[in-house]
């Protein structure tokens, strides 16, 4: 039981008796056991005890015990919380321990300890008092008991147990009074041992109230200060001398301190304590921040007598957590606020001023990763800060603009309707075309706007944000470079785009996806060469849904590469089918998205695919567009080498839609050119088109590449592409889209 704390322990001593015979009383050896219980205790008292003293104390006292009064056992016994704590024992027999008692399981024997000083029982098994025990005393062949409360305060903390085994003993009265006496001196030292540990704790309170990093005051109710510890001059620079006795409103520097300490008497009112940070000065008038606590001291008749403060010095981490929230609130680049704090700032201004009119408008840089790519990131961080110092000088103090994402920036116009937002809007767009000078590179770039306004298009800010993110995904798909404001359309269009990744997701799972084949046709001789293969979903309540609707949304979700997986086996499996009919070496083409692309896999996937379905390679015909070869890396590279390895043929799909280049066709392995359907649809009454036509068919056989003319619906367009000796046609004037069930069944009718 070493280690035990005394002030949370209480205790109880037990002798027990283990002589086989009654001890033989006479005159002479109860005076000698009188002179030797004399001795033993003027040894306890004597005695230094060390740190465990009550530990060495309670071992003394129960060997004592035995060898003085010649019982069995001797125990004594810590009380806490009812439960009966064995803290020494001594038996003159091989030892049997008595498990600890809990007195809530025996009432009689905890009352009878607690009413009476000594418990003398001769018949332990019968007598009321002990009987609650009597399996434990049956186990140990206890048979008598001589039990003595020591009380601290009036209260029973321990026991001192005497036991006799074998038979029954009659306890004299100077054995009583002998364990009483050892008794009293155990709780004697208990209590000694109680004041110890309060001294020391009391000097250890003041060494830690001198040595702590925190300012402590001790001031009486009036405001007086009574005590200043060290840390409080460090904090201060004043002397616990300059203030003892004075108020604190009489020390300048302090006065801070003060006025917060008269502002939390009003709490301490209805509270035992308060806390708070405050500002100060020190001696020298430096200010400082510090964190503050006060709390109320009473004596013991519950009367208010001090209040103790305790603060710290704040100062360094009050600076560090402002420089946090600059951190947390502002770009690091730009300077302007960021995203988290346009936030709150559009959410303060709809909480406090609802009906207010507000404009918001999100401004996205177009292209900026291809100015990126082409400059460096260098050039396109400096033309970021240009951009934001442009947006906040054109808006002074009428606005809010805040760098919202890597290339979007974000605009809150107060007190603006929605012709005010359009037409600065309008302006924002106008200003973005004009070109930035950056390291003596001029760049020129363009911007698209999103507009949603307070109260028509939303009253909360999560709204607004969506519905102004909404309008600007709109003027990104209409071809950038413009302004779109939120409509109830564009809520419609959400939701249905929200509808197709949601389904699309079974859509392959579920068979609703088809691959449709729509054929090509040689316009010289019109004997068929080969055909496109296209993906359509036949949604089992929506019908048909078109590939301009859920194609970008596979692309932007990934499903496109799974999507684009199945597609490719399809029209792989189909051109074997119809190579071993006997149909001829028709090209199969299929799209290959930049997704698509840029799965590390693509070579491998298709590779297998031609060996599982048995299709030549060189029947099969790769469409690329012109934004995975504008992106094109070392990979993209690559992989279109060991495509032309394999004898895959490479087509550039809808030239000259885009960014098309002279340099992709000298730097990429490319064998076919499609002109897209925009160009031919017109044909013959655009004449820009027609010369536009000419020129590609031209430059592509100057360039030993084939042409495919997509779109060809009338007899006039295939009249004018024969004479520009365009090879290939495709579009409703030859066949639509077929299913692939029915493809075998309707090319019979073309010349083979």
């Amino acid at each position: 039981m070493e280690g035990l704390d005394s002030s949370l322990l209480q205790g109880h001593l037990v002798i027990s008796g283990g002589m086989s015979e009654p001890m033989v009383r006479d005159p002479m050896q109860q005076i000698g056991r009188a002179r030797a219980q004399q001795r033993l205790i003027a040894q306890l008292a004597s005695r230094p005890y060390g740190q465990s003293s009550l530990q060495e104390a309670a071992c003394l006292i129960v060997r004592a015990a035995v060898d003085t009064c010649g019982v069995s056992r001797a125990s004594l016994w810590l009380i806490q919380n009812g439960l009966f704590l064995p803290l020494a024992r001594s038996s003159r027999t091989e030892e049997m321990s008595s498990p600890p008692l809990d007195a809530h399981q025996c009432p009689q024997y905890w009352e009878a300890l607690n009413l009476e000083r000594v418990l003398d029982v001769r018949d332990a098994w019968n007598d009321p008092r002990t009987c609650e025990r009597l399996e434990d005393f049956q186990s140990r062949q206890v048979m008598s008991v001589l039990e003595v409360g020591i009380r601290n305060a009036g209260a029973l903390v321990g026991v001192l147990r005497l036991e006799q085994m074998d038979h029954q003993r009659a306890w004299h009265l100077d054995e009583t009074a002998f364990a009483k006496e050892l008794a009293d001196h155990f709780a004697q030292l208990m209590a000694n041992q109680r004041c110890l540990d309060a001294n020391h704790s009391r000097h250890l309170f003041q060494r830690a109230i001198d040595q702590t990093s925190s300012a402590c005051l001790l001031i009486d109710r009036s405001g007086r200060i009574e005590y200043a510890n060290p840390s409080f001059t460090t904090i201060t620079q004043f002397t616990a001398e300059e203030v003892q006795g004075r108020h604190l409103a009489d020390l300048p520097a302090l006065e801070n301190l003060g006025r917060i300490l008269r502002d939390a008497m009003g709490s301490l009112a209805c509270n035992s304590s308060w806390q708070g940070e405050f500002c100060s000065r020190r001696k020298d008038q430096t200010p400082y921040w510090g964190h503050l606590s006060v709390s109320k001291i009473f004596d013991e008749q519950q009367h208010l007598t001090h209040y103790i403060i305790i603060y710290e010095d704040i100062t360094e981490a009050r600076l560090a957590r402002q420089q946090i929230e600059r951190l947390a609130y502002t770009d690091s680049l730009t300077g302007l606020p960021n995203r988290i704090c346009f936030i709150q700032q559009l959410e303060a201004r709809l909480t406090h001023k609802h009906d207010e009119h507000l404009a918001l408008l999100l401004v996205d840089v177009d292209n900026f990763k291809r100015i990126n790519d082409s400059f460096g990131h260098n050039i396109g961080d400096k033309l970021l800060v240009r951009l934001a110092q442009r947006l906040h000088s054109a808006l002074g103090l009428h606005g809010f603009v805040a760098r919202f994402a890597s290339n979007e920036f974000a605009i809150l116009m107060y007190e603006t309707d929605f012709e005010s937002g359009l037409a600065l809007a309008q302006q924002l767009v106008c200003s973005l075309d004009d070109p930035i000078c950056i390291d003596d590179q001029q760049i020129n770039i363009s911007g698209s706007v999103g507009l949603a306004c307070a109260p028509i298009h939303g009253h909360d800010p999560q709204a607004l944000l969506k519905h102004a993110g909404l309008a600007l995904r709109k003027a990104k798909t209409n071809g950038k470079n413009q302004v779109q404001a939120f409509s109830e359309t564009l809520n419609a269009e959400a939701e249905f785009r929200l509808f197709l990744e949601n389904n699309l997701r079974l859509a392959l799972s579920q068979n609703e996806l088809a691959v449709y084949y729509q054929p090509k046709v040689c316009l010289r001789t019109g004997r068929l060469v080969g055909m496109e293969a296209l993906l359509r979903w036949n949604h089992p309540e929506r019908g048909m849904i078109r590939p301009d609707q859920f194609i970008p949304v596979a692309e932007e979700t990934g499903l496109i590469v799974p999507i684009g997986n199945w597609a490719a086996r399809q029209a792989c499996r189909m051109g074997a089918h119809l190579y071993h009919l006997g149909m001829g070496e028709l090209h199969m083409a299929i799209n290959l998205s930049p997704r698509q692309f840029a799965d590390p896999d693509l070579v491998d996937k298709l590779r297998a695919i031609l060996q599982e379905e048995q299709l030549p390679p060189h029947l099969l015909e790769l469409e690329l567009t012109e934004s995975l070869l504008l992106d094109a890396t070392d990979m993209t590279h690559r992989k279109l080498n060991e495509f032309k390895a394999m004898g895959i043929t490479l087509a550039m799909d809808d030239f000259g839609t885009g960014y098309s280049s002279l340099s992709y066709l000298k730097k990429f392995p490319i064998d076919v050119i499609k002109i897209d359907r925009s160009f031919v649809k017109d044909i013959p009454d655009n004449q820009d088109d027609m010369e536009i036509t000419s020129a590609v068919v031209a430059m592509a056989h100057n360039l030993r590449l084939k042409v495919v003319a997509e779109g060809v619906e009338t007899g006039q367009q295939l009249q004018f592409l024969r004479r520009q000796r365009c090879d290939i046609g495709q579009g409703y004037l030859f066949d639509r889209p077929i299913p692939g069930p029915e493809l075998v069944a309707q090319l019979q009718r073309y010349q083979q």
